[in-house]
């Protein structure tokens, strides 16, 4: 197979069918000698921020001189993107090679009628490509959940727990503790699970399952974090014996990320040789595409996966460290997203609002969406199914001093900042 034989043979992959388990990427791995278990985890789970903190850490990794595996999902642009070293995406020739070797263990199990999806074997090529490289540790960013989440398959980790929300509840639940409890399947007996200041019955849920695995939890309080400076191009805290910490992902929220990072980082300085300067200038460097990112000036465009009640809270309260008169809104959102809290949140940012489709199996019609809003304003609204034209027009309606914003969902995102990009270049 060449390179795009190998991603068609990988995205036409069958659906497993009945309940998610990780009965098959184990049985999978168990045929690749587990390649899981060669590397410290770090495995992140929570609603929101798995990503910059996956990338705050990795890169505070880096910057120590160690070799960092680091797997992330969805991907926006490549998906190489998911797969890196030291922030490197996996080469072409080495992402084909570990298909191949995956393949071969995959058409003997699927004759025994044993499917392993399209994600399971991404996420094993990470494994096996991290192995290969003798990388040091390998940050490992969850699906969806964790319990039953296809990496969640090393015998032992650090788990790691971002913000948690309600998101996804068909599949987690209902109850903040039933999806504390579903992302708590990361926790290890014997070991480490580190948190973002949860809400109370998320919290109790983390601490219930740590104490039943004899597992130290760790987490910080909101006030420990001293913002300094948060604008849109960066934001400087001090946190505990760490000071003037700087990233340049934009939100005050990025410093609680960091913070949580920095929590995690501080343990591992116990058994492994990390530097506190070279761990500032590695999340100073850290970036997290797609997330409230600026992707132009002239015109001003910023782009945001925000994709829940939570992230878009976060999105409404940190948009006003931009500067502009009117805001044009380009959006979409997944039908099985809470509607009614989104939209409502989001329009009220907006002087005019476009819509359009997700290309994804669980996209909202436009012409469903679009009825949507107008239930709830009688702002300006463009309904344009091909994703380039709503990027166009949008664009279009924006005078000078205007903000276009793009949100409502990552897979939204991925399209939408290849379009822009290629119009803008």
């Amino acid at each position: 197979m060449d390179y795009i034989e190998s991603i068609n043979w990988l995205e036409n992959r069958p659906v497993p069918m009945g309940d998610f388990t990780t009965n098959n990427i184990k049985k999978l791995l168990e045929r690749l000698q587990n390649p899981q278990n060669h590397a410290k985890t770090i495995h992140i789970t929570g609603t929101n921020g798995k990503g910059s903190v996956a990338s705050f850490l990795s890169n505070a990794l880096v910057e120590n001189n160690y070799k960092v595996g680091k797997f992330t999902s969805p991907y926006l642009l490549d998906i190489r993107e998911s797969i890196q070293i030291n922030g490197e995406f996996i080469p072409k020739e080495s992402f084909v090679k570990n298909l191949e070797i995956i393949r071969r263990e995959t058409d003997i199990l699927d004759k025994e009628n044993i499917i392993v999806s399209s994600f399971e074997i991404l996420t094993s090529i990470a494994y096996l490509y991290f192995k290969e490289q003798n990388a040091d540790f390998n940050v490992i960013e969850v699906g969806m959940g964790g319990r039953v989440d296809a990496t969640n398959v090393e015998d032992e980790n650090i788990s790691v727990f971002c913000h948690i929300s309600m998101d996804h509840m068909g599949v987690l639940g209902s109850t903040l503790k039933e999806i504390a409890y579903q992302k708590g399947g990361l926790i290890r007996k014997n070991s480490f699970a580190f948190s973002y200041p949860q809400d109370k019955e998320a919290k109790e849920e983390l601490i219930r399952i740590s104490t039943e695995n004899n597992t130290s939890f760790i987490d910080f309080k909101f006030e420990e974090v001293e913002i300094i400076k948060s604008n849109n191009e960066e934001t400087i805290f001090n946190f505990r014996n760490f000071k003037n910490v700087k990233t340049s992902l934009v939100g005050e929220y990025q410093a609680y990320n960091a913070s949580l990072a920095l929590i995690v980082l501080e343990h591992l300085k116990k058994n492994y040789n990390l530097n506190d300067e070279k761990i500032k200038i590695g999340i100073s460097e850290s970036q997290n595409i797609g997330r409230l990112e600026l992707i132009s000036k002239y015109p001003l465009i910023l782009i945001d996966g925000s994709h829940n009640e939570a992230s878009i809270n976060m999105l409404v309260k940190n948009i006003n460290k931009f500067s502009y008169d009117k805001l044009i809104l380009g959006f979409s959102v997944l039908k099985d997203k809470n509607h009614d809290k989104i939209l409502s949140k989001v329009e009220k940012l907006a002087n005019t609002i476009v819509l359009t489709e997700i290309d994804n199996e669980r996209y909202t019609p436009l012409k469903d969406l679009k009825e949507e809003f107008e239930q709830i304003t009688d702002k300006e609204i463009y309904a344009i199914k091909d994703r380039k034209k709503a990027v166009e027009k949008t664009i279009e309606l924006a005078a000078a001093n205007d903000l276009i914003l793009w949100c409502g969902s990552l897979y939204l995102i991925k399209d939408i900042r290849k379009i822009i990009l290629e119009i803008l270049k």
